[in-house]
């Protein structure tokens, strides 16, 4: 049974974790998590105005946008909100960003002849239009 509702620039709650959706596919949606302060701040993170987080219908007004998309099940999704569009694209542009770094970055590995990272299980992360890339945060995910 799919849920209704979820779509481009809805605020969703998915198990613990809280996401904008960027896309929505045949059964699961494609989504930025969003962070709250303590954590670390990443290159990819997108400060969101608290009257932003306020519209988007959250109650805390302490986090940030990770702009590294992870697939998700619409089953396990319950919306609690909607941010603007200019938000979402701009989420987008930094998420685009962000994956042409880490393909920079993962070439750049390949040509210095660090040891061979094949030997540990992939991890999949989502991109928009069916790319891929790796996230520490999605193997720590998955490792528990």
């Amino acid at each position: 049974m799919e849920k209704c509702g979820i779509s481009s620039g809805s605020v969703v709650l998915s198990g613990r974790q809280t996401f904008i959706v960027l896309q929505k596919n045949a059964g699961s949606f494609v989504g930025c998590p969003l962070v709250y302060e303590g954590e670390p701040v990443h290159r990819a993170d997108v400060v969101l105005e608290w009257h932003e987080l306020v519209d988007a219908g959250l109650s805390r007004l302490d986090v940030r946008c990770r702009s590294i998309p992870c697939q998700r099940s619409v089953l396990s999704a319950r919306v609690i909100g909607r941010v603007a569009p200019e938000i979402v694209s701009r989420v987008a542009v930094r998420a685009e960003r962000e994956q042409t770094q880490r393909n920079v970055e993962t070439l750049a590995r390949r040509g210095t002849g660090h040891r061979d990272r094949s030997r540990h299980k992939p991890v999949r992360a989502v991109w928009l239009e069916g790319g891929m890339m790796m996230s520490r945060r999605e193997a720590s995910l998955r490792a528990v």
